[in-house]
């Protein structure tokens, strides 16, 4: 295949040396059109003479040269363009998110173009090696055109990376998230750049492990037995923590079946009484006044489980603030976290796949409270990892979405986001 490459920087270098050296042919669009190909296999024309020669584009110029890129490339003439681009502005964060995308931006501006979204949600060193000794990092892949779409999964897989078609251009407004979510986690919360995510799958008869009873048990009350709460407070029970539950009606089946394994239940009233950590896991529209029903929450952690999805498969909150956020402008004096959202509560249940734990991101403004939250989430068997202030939210909760929409693609629920680590 004869790839054109919009922007001959380190992204746009790197996946063309990839591609090259699985037999496709690149041809790098410059400005100055010409020039010393950049490696073997490779050379240099113009935008558009790259655009015309090419039989898929793929841009990688920074954000801020997107149009005058597309601009330059002309007709697209029906041509796949994926677009490797993240809307970054001032202050490192996203331009664009919650009701639109970059790569929407991209589809408007790109004359007769199918755009697709890849290749933007992970950093050089997975796009130049995304192999784990016998894992592969994942690559979701969003676009309205299935043809188009295909021609990316294939272009993924010939860089080793294990790729995802999600069946809308739209499903961008999370990878973009995604990507910063990456960006962020490499640069600023400590994890270096030697890391990808992944789909983990579960072995033959694998079952949940067993966690060590915690050295230090903690006084949790979780609000809700559903499958988030019943998940969460089988675990933590498990482990050796004290769980009361929070229930509207304690006599509850469910409730009452965590009561048979040692939980205590109580009305939702005053029920942060002598709490060290309450955990919501309600229905995200009546989480605010579920948890000012609990009592004084003034220096509780109170962990944010819930999802606030809207109709047409959207989120409630993006982009400049989140449901988190929203949800501790309510509860003065409250240490609110963000975890245990980002993946399905099969995941909750039993978060070992193929020997790795699952992935459970946990965001908050108290350093304190991020470090109970993460143990806590080891005595559910989780790889609890550091994701910063309360602000990461908006990166957290659309990653919801994100697993969803792999579930719909792979098939089945019974699979979770894992972290790599060369």
């Amino acid at each position: 295949m004869r790839i054109a490459i919009i922007g001959a920087g380190n992204v746009g270098r790197t996946l063309g040396q990839g591609w090259a050296g699985a037999g496709h042919e690149i041809v790098y669009g410059a400005r100055e059109g010409g020039g010393p190909a950049p490696h073997a296999g490779s050379r240099v024309d113009s935008v558009q003479g790259a655009t015309a020669a090419g039989d898929v584009v793929v841009l990688t110029t920074p954000w801020d040269a997107v149009p005058d890129a597309v601009a330059a490339a002309g007709d697209f003439a029906g041509k796949p363009l994926i677009d490797v681009t993240n809307p970054i502005g001032p202050g490192f964060a996203l331009t664009l998110g919650h009701r639109t995308s970059g790569a929407e931006r991209v589809a408007s501006l790109a004359k007769n173009a199918r755009v697709v979204k890849a290749f933007n949600t992970t950093g050089l060193e997975n796009m130049a090696n995304p192999r784990y000794g016998d894992a592969r990092a994942m690559m979701p892949i969003a676009g309205d055109d299935r043809g188009a779409v295909d021609v990316a999964v294939r272009l993924a897989s010939d860089l080793g990376f294990e790729p995802f078609a999600l069946p809308a251009l739209a499903r961008a407004r999370e990878l973009e998230p995604l990507a910063m979510l990456w960006i962020k986690l490499a640069l600023q919360w400590g994890m270096g750049r030697g890391f990808a995510l992944a789909v983990g799958r579960r072995s033959p008869a694998e079952r949940m492990p067993d966690v060590p009873k915690t050295k230090q048990p903690r006084a949790i009350t979780v609000v809700g037995s559903g499958n988030i709460g019943g998940a969460l407070a089988r675990a933590w029970l498990s482990a050796g923590h004290a769980v009361t539950i929070a229930a509207k009606d304690p006599a509850e089946p469910g409730v009452q079946a965590l009561v048979a394994l040692g939980a205590k239940a109580v009305p939702v009233a005053g029920a942060a009484a002598g709490a060290e950590m309450v955990a919501l896991a309600t229905p995200a529209s009546v989480a605010g006044e579920v948890a000012r029903e609990l009592g004084r929450l003034e220096g509780t952690i109170v962990v944010d489980c819930t999802n606030a999805i809207a109709k047409g498969f959207s989120l409630e909150h993006g982009h400049t603030t989140s449901s988190s956020e929203e949800l501790a402008k309510g509860l003065g004096g409250a240490r609110v976290v963000r975890a245990f959202n980002q993946q399905g509560a099969e995941v909750l249940r039993n978060p070992l796949f193929g020997g790795r734990p699952a992935a459970c991101f946990v965001a908050s403004d108290d350093a304190d409270a991020r470090f109970v939250v993460r143990g806590l989430a080891a005595d559910v068997g989780l790889d609890g990892i550091e994701a910063g202030p309360l602000s990461s939210a908006r990166l957290l909760e659309p990653m919801t979405l994100v697993w969803i929409a792999m579930a719909q693609t792979i098939g089945t629920r019974d699979f979770g986001f894992c972290v790599l680590r060369r």
